[in-house]
Formats: C-alpha cells, sequence, structure tokens
C-alpha cells in the first residue's frame, strides 16, 4: 500500500513525485528501463499508423521516438525551456473576438484551457528556479541572426535552457525525503478501479511476474501514447474522449548556404538559439491566410553532424545546388556554411486525429499495440507554406546565397505529441480537468502534454512540468 504511484518518470512524473514526497506523502514511482535506445516492448510496443480512419494501419516504420528510463524524453531533446505563448491558452476566445465565428475551422475543435492564463506563471517560475533555466552565451550564429531579426523589425530574443538535461537533481531531493520507493524496471499494466470506479491501485510486471500495487491515487505521467493506451486497456474511456484530439508538432526546417562562410555552428550545443515570436500565436494579421497560430522560428546551433543528418539535408538540396551521385559529399564539405531555422507549427485538434487500439497487432503480452491515426489538413499546408516564407526571408536577409524548405510531413512518431486526455469543463467533451483530475475515475490524474488542448509552436516541456506541479500541489489537498 502506497499514498500515489506515479507513472512514468519522465519529467512530469518526476515533478509530481517531488511535489507529493515533499509534502509528506508516500510515493511509489514505476517507470520502465531498457538498454541503450531501445523503447520497452510491453510499456511502448510499437505502434501502427495510418493517415484517415478509413485506411488499414500498417506497422510503423521505427519505434517512437523518446526513452524508457528516469527523465524521459527529456534526456534526448535539448534542454530549452519555454513558457507557451498565453494565445495558445485563449485560443478559441481570443479568434472569437479578433476574427469572428467564421475564422474557426468547421472540422476542427478549438479550446480554450480551463483555467486563467495567469494561473500557470507561478509555477513556471517555480520550474525555472527548481532546473536553473537562463539563457545561454549567444554565438557568431546566433548574434549573426539576432542582428537580422531587428533589422527586419521582428521581435527576437535569447532562447532559454534548463541547467540540463534532465530532472534528476529534482528526484535526488524528492527521494533524500524519505518517501519514494522507485521501481525502475518495471511495467505497469493496468489502473485498477473499485466497485465505486475509484482508483484503487495498479497492476504491474517486473522480472516476469505479475504484481498489484494497492493506492487510493495514481498520477498517469507516461508519454501522449501510453497514457491514452494505458487508460484504453484499462477499460477507462471518459465517454469515448480517450484518444481524441491527438496532435503532433510536425516541425520541418529552412536551410540557408553561405559560401565561403563558416558560421560557427559548433561553438555550442543545440539549446543555444535566437528565437523570433513574431508569427507565432496571434502576433501578426490572419485574415485571409487560411490558418490559425503559427510557430516560433529558431535559428539554433547544430547536433551531431552524422551520416545521417548529412544523407537527410542531401536529400531535400534544391535542384540549383544538386550534384548528382555526389549530394552527400557536397554537404560534408559545405557543412559549415549551412544555416538552418526551425519551425514547431501548430496544429489544431481534430477529432480524427486519435489514439486508439490496433484491432490486430498486439504486444509481447498479446494486447493491442496503439494504432495511431494523424494527417494534414488544408491548413496545415498553408501555415507552413506562411513560415517556410518567412524562414527563407531570415536567411536570405542574413547573406544566404540559396535557401530551401524541407517538406512537411505528418510526424505522429515525434517527442513533440499531444492530446489523447484533454482537459476541459465538460465531462462529455474532454478527459480530465485543469488540474488533471480524470472525470470518471476519482484518484486518477493524468499529467503531461497528452492533457493539452492545442499544441502551441513551442517546445512544450515547461509547460508540462509547470501543470505537472500544479496537478501534485492539488492532489496533495485531496489527499488530506
Amino acid at each position: 500500500m502506497t499514498d500515489v504511484v506515479v507513472v512514468g518518470l519522465g519529467p512530469a512524473g518526476i515533478v509530481a513525485t517531488s511535489v507529493l514526497a515533499t509534502a509528506g506523502y508516500s510515493v511509489t514511482a514505476i517507470q520502465t528501463a531498457t538498454a541503450n535506445s531501445d523503447r520497452c516492448p510491453v510499456a511502448s510496443p510499437s505502434s501502427t499508423i495510418r493517415r484517415r480512419a478509413w485506411q488499414r494501419a500498417v506497422p510503423a516504420p521505427y519505434p517512437q521516438q523518446g526513452a524508457d528510463a528516469v527523465g524521459g524524453s527529456k534526456l534526448l531533446a535539448a534542454p530549452q525551456s519555454y513558457r507557451l505563448d498565453p494565445w495558445n491558452l485563449r485560443a478559441r476566445s481570443s479568434t472569437l473576438t479578433r476574427y469572428g465565428a467564421s475564422a474557426l475551422p468547421a472540422d476542427a475543435d478549438l479550446a480554450d484551457w480551463p483555467f486563467p492564463a495567469g494561473e500557470l506563471d507561478e509555477y513556471h517560475q517555480r520550474v525555472e528556479r527548481a532546473m536553473n533555466v537562463g539563457v545561454r552565451p549567444t554565438a557568431t550564429w546566433t548574434r549573426r541572426m539576432a542582428t537580422t531579426a531587428d533589422k527586419l523589425g521582428w521581435n527576437s530574443f535569447t532562447a532559454p535552457a534548463a541547467a540540463s538535461t534532465d530532472c534528476s537533481s529534482l528526484l535526488d531531493r524528492a527521494r533524500a525525503v524519505g518517501h519514494v520507493d522507485l521501481l525502475a524496471d518495471a511495467a505497469v499494466l493496468g489502473i485498477e478501479t473499485d466497485s465505486s470506479g475509484a482508483v484503487s491501485g495498479v497492476r504491474y510486471v517486473r522480472d516476469g511476474e505479475v504484481c498489484q500495487l494497492s493506492a487510493p491515487a495514481v498520477v498517469l505521467a507516461a508519454s501522449v501514447v501510453s497514457n491514452a493506451r494505458l487508460l484504453l486497456l484499462s477499460g477507462i474511456t471518459a465517454r469515448g474522449q480517450v484518444g481524441r484530439y491527438f496532435m503532433a508538432h510536425n516541425c520541418f526546417v529552412a536551410n540557408g548556404w553561405f559560401p565561403g562562410t563558416d558560421l560557427g555552428r559548433d561553438a555550442a550545443g543545440p539549446a543555444t538559439a535566437t528565437a523570433v515570436t513574431s508569427f507565432e500565436g496571434d502576433e501578426f494579421d490572419h485574415t485571409g491566410l487560411g490558418f490559425l497560430g503559427g510557430s516560433i522560428l529558431q535559428a539554433a546551433m547544430t547536433g551531431p553532424r552524422t551520416d545521417g543528418w548529412r544523407a537527410a539535408v542531401a536529400a531535400t538540396l534544391p535542384d540549383e545546388l544538386s550534384v548528382p551521385d555526389r549530394a552527400t559529399g557536397w554537404i560534408r564539405e559545405q557543412q559549415h556554411s549551412i544555416g538552418t531555422v526551425w519551425a514547431q507549427p501548430d496544429q489544431l485538434p481534430r477529432a480524427e486525429n486519435r489514439i486508439d487500439l490496433d484491432p490486430t497487432y498486439v504486444d509481447a503480452l498479446g494486447r493491442p499495440v496503439p494504432r495511431l491515426t494523424l494527417d494534414l489538413a488544408e491548413d496545415d499546408h498553408s501555415r507552413a507554406a506562411f513560415l517556410g516564407d518567412r524562414m527563407q526571408e531570415w536567411l536570405r536577409a542574413a547573406g544566404a546565397h540559396t535557401t530551401w524548405v524541407t517538406p512537411l510531413v505528418p510526424q505522429p512518431l515525434g517527442t513533440h505529441l499531444y492530446g489523447g486526455t484533454r482537459m476541459g469543463l465538460d465531462p462529455n467533451a474532454s478527459v480530465v480537468d485543469g488540474y488533471g483530475r480524470c472525470h470518471d475515475v476519482p484518484g486518477l490524474v493524468v499529467v503531461g502534454s497528452s492533457t493539452f488542448p492545442g499544441t502551441g509552436g513551442r517546445g512544450p516541456v515547461q509547460t508540462i512540468e509547470a501543470l505537472a506541479w500544479r496537478s501534485a500541489e492539488r492532489l496533495t489537498e485531496d489527499l488530506r
């Protein structure tokens, strides 16, 4: 018996564990563990994917991006730490006020977050102190792009980043309190409920043995896909809402070639960046553009220059730069003269984009794997075309001789995923309330970006951590 079971120790689960343990509650935190970057075949089996509901799903070509280890997907990412743009928390009401009902796409279900936008500020501040969030020193490339953005009249700033790529210090402090039992080699199979429908604990497997653990509260803090799948495997459907409104940051980049110029993009890690806010949220007039929202644009340093990276860039070269049979070699020769701008555009919530259980494919224990349905809508393409033009404009103004944009494709297997357990006030249109508490299952709290009503145009990690802090703090009050 324990007071709370926390399922998953990515950033959301670590924050929740820390808050609950510090408040004096006993916490059993369960996290799968695999070697290298492999995914757990029980907790994170390979999904099937399709674009439309009428299509037959096929096995994904590679596992869901992420990590089954303490720290979760944050272990694989640059430690940038953004607050979400406030417009995204009021996207529906703000759109109605500025543009009227005709601006809302008929096939999308834009929703406001179910609490005042400023209510997260306190929790953002706590996260920023705990994670030592600040700006990194600038570099030649980021200074060049900041100066160019200023000349264009765009709003630019130095991207904030945490001091490290994980939350291990926060977890260490929680364990030092003495109320945390860490099971770092187990996988949760199901959430248990009693005759009244309230949470009673979890079933998990460890060393091949299925065990049960009783608890009056469970915090589900796994990945977006795992959260939805675990609820469905547990028979928790939230009136058909679990799995709906699956979204992704369908990221793409614009590259620029600066002949004969070493841009200095190897001088720092990828968290060092100049970001532009002029084209995210509702910072610009969307009238007649055919889309809502946008993205920050980031001119960041580069990651490892692997052969895979060179091949990927070579595959997108425009005809004027294409060198038959040696495009990858040309990239190797010119790699220090290639600058890149990233976009992680909004995707609006649509009910047909969803996570459910595949009727054919099963995991190592014979249970259905997740089936991911995700497609791009017309507004996704319009948004990307607009942003791509701005990205190339930025690069050309900075001195690029030639620019090109990578194709926009659905990315259901990426790390920036959203939805599936949407938060809201109406139990018939959402899974959890503004504190992550499941409408239909007392004692069950869901944290992470699976609860987001929208994506935003920035990295989600700090918002995930702030929400988890707020949810866990409320749970400490509910348990009294």
